[in-house]
């Protein structure tokens, strides 16, 4: 028996069987009337968590030094935590704001607005050059502020930053008024007595009369501290010498 008719022989039986059993497993499921299970494998399709997207806006777009500075939030849900400050001046360096308290007043949602009180910005502070010493922060040196806000809703956290332009101008220096001093009087001129001055008027024209000007100036006496009265004395000197003439003059005629 050569090869293929024994190839043929057994490919013939497994038909056979193959048939048989595909009989019998019919019958049964005829007798019983019950469908033969068939198993199914279904695919759970994987969800993709939505992105946290907050929202913030700011409503305080410059600053000038007397005023609050405002941002009005949606955290979505979420909580919103003010982080850092930065300020930049001319040369566009960042110098970072020590903690500078704010107002977070949002309600369950998430909505609400964030304050950065005008007191709380003036009393800012920062770093010195050294970034050794805190100072004051001069605010007419700076032209715009970064405030950082974080944004936290189930396990996922977002940051945003915005920015505001500062105009801080420097205060006027006071001047304080000076009050005129009063304008001193004049002393009155000292009046001369006693003494008469003549000036004769340059030379007139043809008829014309000549005028005299002339001008008294009265001088006074020194004083001296001496009270005595001079007029008595020399009105008892003049009597005294009347009489002694008097008398010489009778002694003549009567010799």
């Amino acid at each position: 028996m050569n090869n293929k008719l024994m190839t043929m022989l057994v490919a013939c039986a497994l038909s056979v069987s193959a048939l048989s059993t595909t009989a019998v497993f019919a019958e049964d499921a005829a007798v019983t009337g019950e469908t033969p299970a068939v198993t199914e494998t279904t695919t759970t399709p994987e969800t993709t968590p939505v992105a946290y997207e907050p929202e913030i806006t700011l409503i305080t777009p410059k600053w000038t030094g007397d005023s609050d500075i405002v941002f009005e939030v949606d955290a979505k849900g979420g909580a919103v935590y003010p982080q850092e400050m930065y300020v930049y001046g001319a040369d566009d360096a960042a110098m970072p704001i020590i903690s500078v308290p704010s107002r977070v007043e949002v309600n369950e949602e998430g909505r609400g607005r964030v304050k950065f009180t005008n007191d709380a910005l003036n009393n800012a502070k920062t770093w010195d050059d050294t970034f050794t010493n805190q100072i004051s922060v001069d605010w007419t040196k700076y032209s715009e502020i970064e405030f950082v806000f974080a944004f936290e809703l189930n396990g996922q956290d977002k940051y945003r930053s915005m920015f505001v332009e500062a105009s801080v101008k420097a205060p006027a220096p006071t001047v304080t008024p000076t009050i005129p001093a009063e304008p001193s009087t004049p002393a009155k001129p000292t009046e001369n007595k006693g003494t008469t001055t003549i000036t004769p008027n340059a030379s007139a024209a043809k008829d014309d009369k000549k005028t005299n000007t002339t001008t008294t100036t009265k001088k006074e006496a020194p004083k001296t501290g001496d009270t005595m009265n001079v007029a008595l004395y020399a009105s008892l000197l003049l009597v005294s010498a009347l009489a002694a003439v008097v008398l010489t003059t009778k002694k003549r005629i009567t010799e």
